[in-house]
């Protein structure tokens, strides 16, 4: 299962990581996207009433689907008219440092500002 975890929806906004206990043992989710969890403890995660307030949110969210390059804009403007949940789930999925950085000159939304400037430092330091 692929989990993505945005603690920036979070309020207040938080930066690291989240654990939930399950009968199979824990889970660790990090700022991004997780891959690997295990399906039958993610199912025990989601009836943890803090992870459901997580997922009505947005800050937990299941990536079932697989964003192709086609769908990610390649327009620089494009993504200010993509929605907030939308548009952080692009920035996870580039690789582009002059793309991002295009974006983050025209973005003019805060929260994804910040993830841009994450998501640069990531690659920059060579762990994304």
């Amino acid at each position: 299962m692929l989990i993505a975890y945005r603690p920036e929806l979070e309020n207040p906004p938080r930066e690291g990581g989240f654990g939930i206990i399950t009968e199979g043992g824990m889970i660790q989710l990090t700022p991004g996207l997780n891959q690997d969890v295990p399906d039958n403890q993610w199912k025990q995660a989601c009836e943890n009433r803090v992870v459901k307030r997580l997922m009505s949110i947005g800050a937990i969210e299941e990536v079932r689907e697989q964003v192709t390059v086609e769908k990610i804009p390649q327009d620089v403007e494009t993504l200010t008219n993509v929605p907030l949940l939308e548009a952080l789930r692009i920035t996870e999925l580039i690789h582009d440092e002059t793309q991002l950085a295009d974006w983050k000159k025209v973005e003019g939304r805060i929260r994804i500002r910040n993830a841009i400037s994450k998501r640069l430092d990531l690659l920059k330091r060579g762990a994304a």
